[in-house]
């Protein structure tokens, strides 16, 4: 399952597969090349309003989100001339899936949910725990809507409406969850139908 992202004027990409960053510079000649620098055995990515490269499960620690300096995907290296760093959020899950969301980030684990706030030098990102007991079932089943996202959980659906997280109340869910093959959950996945306001 691949993770992509626009990087600027490039695509970026990462499978937990491979666990590699990718960069591909819309040329049809070149093929995407890892970025330089960047960590390993990482499980996903996503690019932050604020243009910083987020790597999830960064070097194998599925809790671990490191970032690039700002606008620069190949320093990852923190230091007092540059806004890169790194964390491990508090977490027993690990991390699936990042979002950006209307000034934030939402990171999705498979337990919970987390918030990531630009703050500025020296910590550069703030972090914090929005939601318990709501993770995403995988990597894919999470859509952005207006300043939140909805996704689907192991037993329900749930809302993040920029502040906190909600249950979010189906008429499908009994039906859904009572008949479902938890062996094939990684291929749950969510889309957003912008023409009938629907999340599918």
């Amino acid at each position: 399952t691949w993770s992509l992202d626009n990087g600027g004027e490039s695509l970026v990409a990462c499978t937990a597969d491979d666990g590699k960053l990718y960069e591909w510079q819309l040329n049809a000649a070149v093929a995407a090349a890892q970025i330089a620098n960047s960590p390993t055995s990482c499980s996903a990515l996503m690019v932050t309003e604020e243009r910083f490269l987020f790597a999830f499960g960064a070097d194998g620690n599925p809790r671990k989100i490191a970032w690039s300096d700002r606008e620069d995907n190949t320093t990852w290296t923190p230091s007092a001339t540059n806004e890169a760093g790194d964390i491990e959020i508090q977490t027993n899950g690990t991390i699936l899936r990042g979002l950006r969301t209307r000034g934030q980030a939402l990171i999705l684990t498979d337990q919970d949910a987390h918030t990531a706030s630009y703050q500025g030098p020296p910590f550069v990102y703030g972090f914090e725990r929005v939601g318990t007991s709501c993770g995403v079932i995988s990597r894919k089943a999470a859509a952005v809507v207006d300043g939140g996202a909805i996704w689907m959980g192991r037993n329900g659906f749930w809302l993040f409406d920029g502040g906190s997280v909600e249950s979010l109340p189906s008429e499908v869910q009994d039906y859904v969850f009572s008949d479902i093959n938890r062996d094939q959950a990684s291929k749950c996945y969510a889309v957003t139908n912008q023409q009938n306001r629907e999340i599918w």
